[in-house]
């Protein structure tokens, strides 16, 4: 490897790690990325980006959209509780990860950003006022380095941070499907909550095919290729080839300790920044990829100062929503019978204030906790 020490050496070219290169490179800093896959790659994910982190993309999103759903439709499993919420803009865009991956991983290439694909890290050691990547093709030096390798990251691990055991786990196939099923899921993203019991289920039409899911917010895997075979037989999806089913995990809450320290920052899922109450990381991936960016430029180099405006704006920005979620969350998967009265109470309210959030028009802390929520539902229910 060549004996360049970057301003910014970037761990994962996922979304995190590309916004942040291209918002450092536009500010003329030198910048690198380090991947440990070769591009394309697969990545699993269920490649609904919502309005509110196509918003945040630093690229126009058109160039991969395969389909933007206006409607989105919240189903409970065999209940008769069944909403929609629709809006004149797309709500979600659906896309390919690795078409979206390659978009950003472009734009930061055509920035000058130096990548290096095929390239584990194996250490990362900090002195001297830089940070040394070891990688397998050699040293990589960095005055800061951001960790957006993802829930199981190996900078975090190799930096002191404990592992994250706030991951849960999801199964996904992209299936192929004729003409008519196509057509019957057009225009709108589904879930369906309590498929699996403790967690939703989904379906998200692509150009040619169905990208469907489910995951489970209890942190257990047993079932879930069951649960997943009894959705598409539900809902009389067909495969018209063999599909196959790919798993991974979503960290839906904080890896322990600081997000950044030292000349480390950790970025989107290295860093646990999922939200909890949809399991969606890509938001928060890519406004974390920003603020890391925008922390370095204005810390002017100085690490005290760069850590401290990366956890202010995170705190302002994020945790504050990922607390709320949070609390939401363990109402919704955790407590049943609380749940059923929230939503018999006033489903179509939080259908429509979640399709808020996911446009970006609200954020999470404007809802108040779920304890809030139910009051203020029994209130308007007990009034008319």
């Amino acid at each position: 490897m060549n004996g360049i020490t970057y301003d910014a050496a970037i761990v994962g070219a996922g979304p995190a790690g590309t916004t942040a290169a291209i918002h450092l490179a536009r500010r003329g800093l030198g910048v690198c990325l380090i991947e440990k896959e070769t591009f394309p790659r697969l990545k699993v994910c269920g490649g609904g980006l919502t309005a509110r982190a196509a918003g945040l993309l630093p690229v126009p999103v058109h160039p991969v959209v395969h389909q933007p759903c206006h409607r989105v439709e919240l189903h409970f499993w065999k209940r008769k509780l069944n909403f929609v919420a629709r809006r004149d803009r797309p709500i979600i865009y659906m896309v390919m990860r690795a078409q979206l991956d390659n978009l950003l991983l472009d734009e930061a290439k055509k920035l000058g950003v130096t990548v290096y694909a095929n390239n584990a890290v194996e250490d990362v050691s900090e002195e001297n006022g830089r940070v040394t990547i070891l990688t397998g093709k050699g040293p990589i030096y960095g005055r800061f380095v951001i960790a957006a390798d993802g829930v199981g990251s190996m900078v975090a691990r190799r930096c002191g941070w404990p592992a994250n055991d706030g991951a849960i786990p999801a199964l996904e196939c992209e299936v192929p499907v004729d003409q008519a099923t196509l057509e019957r899921f057009r225009g709108s993203a589904r879930f369906d909550l309590e498929h699996p019991r403790h967690g939703y289920s989904w379906v998200f039409p692509k150009k040619e095919h169905l990208s469907v899911g489910v995951l489970s917010m209890a942190r257990g895997v047993e079932g879930l290729r069951d649960s997943f075979r009894a959705y598409l037989d539900s809902l009389e999806i067909r495969p018209t080839a063999e599909a196959r089913l790919h798993g991974a995990l979503i960290p839906v809450r904080l890896r322990p300790g600081p997000p950044a320290r030292g000349r480390i920052l950790l970025a989107g899922d290295a860093a646990g920044l999922a939200e909890p109450i949809c399991a969606e990381g890509l938001s928060n991936a890519l406004l974390s990829g920003e603020l890391a960016a925008r922390a370095i430029v204005d810390g002017a180099h100085a690490p005290d100062k760069v850590v401290s405006l990366y956890r202010d704006s995170l705190a302002t920005s994020v945790l504050r929503d990922l607390d709320i979620a949070g609390r939401h969350a363990r109402l919704l998967y955790g407590h049943s019978r609380l749940q059923r009265i929230m939503f018999r109470l006033g489903g179509e309210m939080v259908c429509e204030r979640l399709t808020d959030i996911i446009m970006g028009d609200r954020s999470i802390a404007s809802m108040g906790g779920p304890w809030r929520q139910l009051f203020k539902k029994s209130v308007i229910a007990w009034k008319y």
